[in-house]
C-alpha cells in the first residue's frame, strides 16, 4: 500500500500544475479541491463566477465534464444531456443562468478555455489546482471540518495529492463549512486562509421552501452521489434534522438498481438530495425528494481579491495589467 500511495503521489504533485495556455486578454482564476471530492470546489468555482458577473463583468465557467462525452467545445444549457456534460457543469449552468454567465465544457481543457474566451474577459476554472503559466487567482478549496480529508493519499485515503505539492500551488486556501470558526480559517500557516459561508434556508419540494425550523421531527433519508456524503450530513444534522437512513451511489452516480430499491423500502417520511445528486436519480420514490437549498456566501477578503485581480486586468502569464473593466 505505502508503495501505492507512493506512486499516486508522484503522479499526483505532476497533475496539479496543467500546462494551460489562454488567449492574452484573458484572466484566469482557478479553483482546485484538497480532496477527490467534498471540498466543495464547484460550489466555490459557481460562487467566484456569480461575484465577479454581479459586479459586472463578462465571465465564464469551464467546467470539466466529468464521466461525460461533450464531443466537442460547447455551451452548457440547462435541459442537455448529463452524459453530454458532465453533473457539475448542468449544475453550474443552471445556477449561473440567471446572471447571463456561459458554463463551457469540452473533451479537453484547452478547447473550452478558447470557446469560453469568446464569451468572457475572466475565465474560472472548475477543478484546475494551478496553471503553467500561472492564473491569475489559485484558489483551494477545503472542508472547514475536515480540510485534508484522512489527510493520507489514495488507495488509503483521499488527499488529491501531496500537501506541499497543493499548497505550493495555491495563492489562497478557502474553508467552505457553515460557520467560520478560528479552526477554520487556521488549516495552515503556511499560506494565508479565509472562508465561504455554506448557507442554506430548507430544503425545496417541487417549487416550495420548506424552512428547517418546519422540517423537525420528520423521518428523513438522504440520497448521495458524492464521494465524501459526510459533509451533507452534518450540515443536515446541525439543522436539528436526525437521518434514518443514508443510500449512497457511486461518486457522479448513478444510482444502482439496488440503491433505488432500498430507497423504496425504507420507512422515512422526506428524502434529502444535493442539486448534483437529484439529477443522478432515474425512478421515482415513494417518499417525496427534497432538494437542499444553498448558496456560498464568500468572505469580503475573498470577493475583494476576486474584484481586485478582474479590475487590474492582470495580463495572463505575463502579469502586466491590461484593459479589462466592468461590462457596460
Amino acid at each position: 500500500m505505502d508503495a501505492l500511495s507512493s506512486a499516486w503521489g508522484r503522479f499526483a504533485a505532476v497533475g496539479v500544475v496543467r500546462p494551460l495556455v489562454a488567449p492574452r486578454h484573458t484572466c484566469l482564476v482557478s479553483v482546485g479541491g484538497a480532496t477527490l471530492g467534498g471540498s466543495g470546489k464547484t460550489p466555490l468555482a459557481i460562487a467566484c463566477a456569480a461575484a465577479l458577473a454581479t459586479a459586472g463583468y463578462r465571465v465564464a465557467l469551464v467546467g470539466h465534464a466529468y464521466r461525460a462525452r461533450p464531443g466537442s467545445a460547447r455551451v452548457v444549457k440547462v435541459d442537455d444531456d448529463l452524459g453530454r456534460v458532465g453533473d457539475e457543469a448542468l449544475i453550474a449552468a443552471r445556477a449561473l443562468v440567471a446572471l447571463g454567465v456561459p458554463v463551457v465544457v469540452a473533451p479537453r481543457r484547452a478547447l473550452a478555455m478558447d470557446l469560453a474566451s469568446r464569451h468572457a474577459d475572466v475565465l474560472v476554472l472548475d477543478g484546475v489546482a494551478q496553471t503553467a503559466p500561472r492564473a491569475a487567482l489559485a484558489l483551494l478549496a477545503v472542508d472547514a471540518v475536515e480540510p485534508w480529508g484522512s489527510a493520507r493519499l489514495p488507495p488509503r485515503g483521499d488527499l488529491r495529492a501531496p500537501l506541499a505539492a497543493l499548497l505550493a500551488a495555491c495563492d489562497l486556501i478557502v474553508s467552505l463549512g457553515i460557520d467560520p470558526s478560528p479552526a477554520a480559517l487556521s488549516v495552515c500557516r503556511s499560506k494565508p486562509t479565509t472562508y465561504a459561508r455554506s448557507y442554506s434556508r430548507g430544503a425545496w419540494v417541487g417549487q416550495t421552501l420548506f424552512r428547517w425550523d418546519s422540517l423537525a421531527g420528520i423521518r428523513a433519508g438522504l440520497l448521495s452521489a458524492l464521494s465524501r456524503p459526510e459533509r451533507i450530513v452534518r450540515a443536515i444534522r446541525a439543522r436539528g434534522i436526525s437521518l434514518h437512513t443514508v443510500i449512497r451511489a457511486r461518486d457522479h452516480g448513478p444510482f444502482s438498481a439496488s440503491a433505488l430499491v432500498q430507497a423504496a423500502r425504507a420507512p422515512v417520511d422526506l428524502w434529502f438530495a444535493t442539486d448534483k445528486c437529484a439529477i443522478h436519480l432515474r425512478a421515482p420514490l415513494p417518499a417525496p425528494l427534497a432538494i437542499l437549498d444553498n448558496e456560498v456566501v464568500l468572505s469580503p477578503l475573498l470577493r475583494a481579491r476576486l474584484l481586485g485581480i478582474a479590475s487590474a486586468g492582470h495580463s495572463y502569464g505575463r502579469g502586466a495589467p491590461m484593459a479589462i473593466g466592468p461590462a457596460p
